[in-house]
């Protein structure tokens, strides 16, 4: 199993636009982040959806200009992209009394956490590179494996539990749990290690 590439490197793939296998990892890791992202301005899921494809539209355009230098962090970067298309949707439909401003208009639709969204960006981010390393893990692993570290490691029950549970020693559940654990941290140490630059 492939290491996935960190942020830098897969923008650099993602320039070529028949590069499938780049737009198929980033897609798979961004999109749902960008997703849950338009959620957080209480989108209906087609609006959420709507601004998905927007952003990766968009950054099929922009990607080739992308400099971190001018841009900063590719996080943020795409975070701005998801709340200006999230704004520009909600400013398409809004549905406000006449003689208000657009001001207030805005502060009453859009959250208080987009104070930071670079910050609730990561968040949907890191959950979604979980999952995605999760399911990688989950794949290969044996499923006696997986359940004992899902089991304590997600759902918090406790080793004995577990092991009564699965019919295994608890030694051996622990040993699960951290190789498990082990082996997703290091598919997802490229992304954090980006974000840490």
């Amino acid at each position: 199993m492939a290491i996935p590439d960190t942020r830098h490197s897969l923008i650099r793939r993602l320039v070529d636009r028949a590069d499938a296998s780049a737009w198929s990892e980033f897609c798979t890791v961004y999109e749902p982040v960008i997703y849950r992202f338009a959620k957080r301005f209480n989108l209906q899921d087609a609006d959420a959806r709507e601004v998905s494809q927007e952003v990766l539209l968009t950054v099929s355009r922009k990607v080739e200009s992308f400099d971190t230098l001018a841009n900063g962090r590719f996080r943020g970067w795409l975070s701005k992209l998801a709340r200006n298309a999230a704004v520009d949707l909600l400013r398409k439909r809004r549905e406000r009394p006449t003689g208000g401003s657009d001001i207030f208009w805005l502060l009453s639709v859009v959250p208080a956490f987009d104070l930071e969204p670079s910050q609730a960006f990561l968040q949907e981010a890191r959950h979604q590179q979980f999952h995605w390393a999760a399911e990688q893990i989950r794949q290969s692993s044996q499923p006696m494996t997986w359940q004992a570290f899902w089991l304590t490691a997600v759902e918090n029950l406790p080793a004995t539990d577990v092991a009564h549970k699965l019919g295994m020693n608890v030694g051996s559940v622990y040993v699960a749990r951290c190789r498990t654990l082990a082996r997703i941290k290091s598919l997802i140490e490229p992304f954090l290690e980006e974000d840490a630059s």
